[in-house]
């Protein structure tokens, strides 16, 4: 790790890693000042670095600072996925899997999108996504399953902002409804002759931290069947990631 006393980085790229390498070294949240001091660059300098790689998504702000953001995680997601999430689904899949034989997806809000950092391939052909594919949250089941328990409505703003009023009235009518059930389903609303079934993963406080979606053919889907499968899985896979966090 580089320190004030550290000779400061001389071109634009390597300013840029290093904030990113500090960053990423901090294991959590960080400041602008922490970031300054840890890499022997002027605040001033850090602060305008900072404010681009927020806007590109290579960081993101959090209530403390800013923290690694989830481009990152999306441009090397068919190598590794975020740790944390992709270790704690794991057996939870798996077990899904055995139950469904279908495609399975985690994934996380960012944007307007849902990101897939977790994916398993089943009986669909052509398969639908991968990890590291990004899919519409207004449509998929996996983003109205978190947008329904999103509190922050900037962020749902930001999603349905963009939908003519019936449809916008519409989605916030199928929320109500998601969140009553923890169930959100996309009848081949995103890919064509595709259901897809899915159930958030919730922080302590409600809030969603990922969502979790089985998807089959349309014409054989036993939607009765899989909804009460998904939705255990999402409460083993949200209980998994509490027991990491304590």
């Amino acid at each position: 790790m580089r320190s004030a006393l550290t000779a400061e980085p001389v071109s634009v790229l390597d300013r840029i890693l290093a904030v990113l390498d500090a960053a990423r070294e901090a294991h959590g949240s960080t400041t602008v000042s922490e970031l300054a001091r840890t890499t022997g660059i002027p605040k001033s300098t850090v602060s305008r670095i900072v404010g681009d790689l927020v806007r590109q998504r290579y960081l993101a702000r959090s209530a403390d600072g800013v923290v690694i953001g989830l481009r990152l995680f999306e441009l090397g997601s068919r190598a590794s996925t975020p740790r944390r999430l992709g270790i704690a689904a794991l057996p939870v899949l798996a077990e899904l899997y055995h139950a469904t034989g279908e495609h399975l997806n985690v994934a996380v809000q960012d944007g307007r999108d849902m990101l897939s950092v977790v994916s398993v391939q089943g009986r669909l052909r052509p398969c639908p996504s991968r990890a590291g594919v990004r899919v519409p949250s207004a449509t998929t089941a996996l983003g109205k399953a978190v947008l329904a328990f999103t509190s922050d409505e900037v962020v749902v703003g930001r999603v349905l902002g963009g939908l003519d009023p019936d449809r916008r009235r519409s989605l916030e009518r199928e929320f109500v409804r998601v969140r009553g059930e923890g169930l959100a389903v996309d009848r081949c609303e995103t890919f064509r002759g595709v259901m897809a079934i899915a159930s958030p993963v919730l922080s302590a406080q409600r809030q969603p931290v990922a969502a979790i979606s089985v998807a089959g053919p349309e014409t054989d889907m036993d939607a009765d069947r899989m909804m009460p499968l998904v939705r255990h899985a999402a409460l083993a896979l949200t209980h998994r990631l509490a027991l990491r966090v304590a």
